[in-house]
């Protein structure tokens, strides 16, 4: 937590520093691939062996927001009453320690299967570093995978998909006075919002993934209260469901865009996207997971799906990784002040985790 890896603007490289000093202070050996600037770096408790099992996690973090909104210090790795505080003690810098503890007490341990641990950057963002080491080939042969997000410790089997748009709606400047001279691009843009969102885009139930999401997260437009804006521009975050992509829901919404009259002003543009993910109940991760999960903390966990994105999109999708999503913290307490996470949690995650390792190593 002490070490800033807020992105933007995205340098992950002074926080990638201490990680790769202290594993091999231990003997862990390390591959780095990508930018030095944002690097992603493989730590393998054999060098040169393949490996089954991934465990992974992210190194840079949301930015701290407003300081003043902060009760402890955003980069002050303080603890209190049994908890971690800062910026990415949840999310993720404290479940990386973990994983780093997990894979130091596992080599110590001499196993003949290899473990593997991915820290990846720019996660917080468009997943590039995860891009980057799939493109790389380094994880080439890895069939399993763990995503040490925050679940409080319970398995999520999935996650949402993410689609990204922009509405873009031209108009015609004018005195604010005459309006009946100008054409309002902020009233055809609030138009166009309604008209995309009066209704759902088709999904496929599923228990886990569940009902898509959409939100207004951004609108900008006009230069001064006395001018007729000529532009305006809305961004659109879908949180996807099974059956759904960006591609059908471009053509869905230029379909209802066409439908009301609003084509000649307004336009959808595609900003970003990534596929909804599920691993398979009956998948071997999944199920020790589970176990391990259970056999650690003493609770069964009901499988769920994450409504957030990970990396798990692009190495499930791309690398052809199985993952599980389950690591220490909650998600409520990502992207907060104040953001926090139990030592206890820590600790038992570390448990967790080198039991699941344990069971791929039999």
């Amino acid at each position: 937590m002490a070490t800033s890896s807020e992105n933007p603007p995205g340098r992950e490289d002074k926080v990638a520093k201490v990680l790769r000093e202290h594993m091999e202070s231990h003997g862990i050996g390390c591959v780095s691939v990508g930018p030095s600037r944002r690097p992603n770096l493989i730590f393998s408790s054999h060098d040169g062996r393949h490996a089954d099992l991934v465990m992974h996690g992210h190194m840079d973090t949301v930015p701290v927001g407003r300081p003043e909104s902060w009760s402890h210090d955003p980069f002050g790795s303080e603890i209190v009453d049994g908890a971690f505080y800062g910026r990415g003690a949840c999310d993720m810098k404290g479940p990386l320690a973990a994983l780093a503890e997990t894979l130091i007490i596992y080599a110590e341990e001499h196993h003949h299967q290899p473990l593997l641990v991915l820290n990846t950057s720019d996660e917080e963002r468009v997943f590039s570093g995860a891009e980057n080491v799939v493109k790389s080939g380094e994880l080439a042969g890895v069939r399993y995978g763990v995503c040490a997000e925050p679940t409080n410790l319970q398995v999520l089997a999935g996650e949402k998909g993410l689609f990204w748009s922009r509405i873009v709606a031209t108009g015609k400047s004018a005195h604010g006075s005459r309006p009946e001279l100008g054409v309002n691009a902020i009233s055809a843009c609030i138009d166009a919002i309604d008209v995309l969102l009066s209704d759902e885009y088709p999904y496929e139930k599923d228990r886990l993934l569940g009902k898509p999401t959409v939100n207004v997260g951004l609108i900008r437009g006009g230069i001064m209260v006395n001018v007729v804006p000529d532009s305006c521009e809305a961004q659109l975050d879908f949180r996807t469901a099974k059956g759904q992509s960006p591609e059908s829901l471009m053509k869905l919404m230029n379909e209802r865009l066409n439908s009301a009259g609003l084509s000649n002003r307004v336009k959808v543009e595609y900003m970003h996207g990534k596929p909804a993910v599920l691993t398979p109940h009956d998948s071997v991760i999944v199920q020790v997971a589970v176990e391990e999960v259970e056999r650690a903390t003493g609770v069964h966990s009901a499988l769920g799906a994450a409504t957030y994105g990970t990396d798990c999109s692009v190495l499930q999708t791309k690398a052809g990784i199985l993952n599980v999503i389950c690591g220490p913290g909650m998600i409520e307490h990502a992207h907060q002040p104040d953001e926090h996470i139990s030592l206890n949690q820590l600790y038992k995650a570390v448990d967790v985790f080198l039991g699941i390792a344990r069971r791929f190593d039999q």
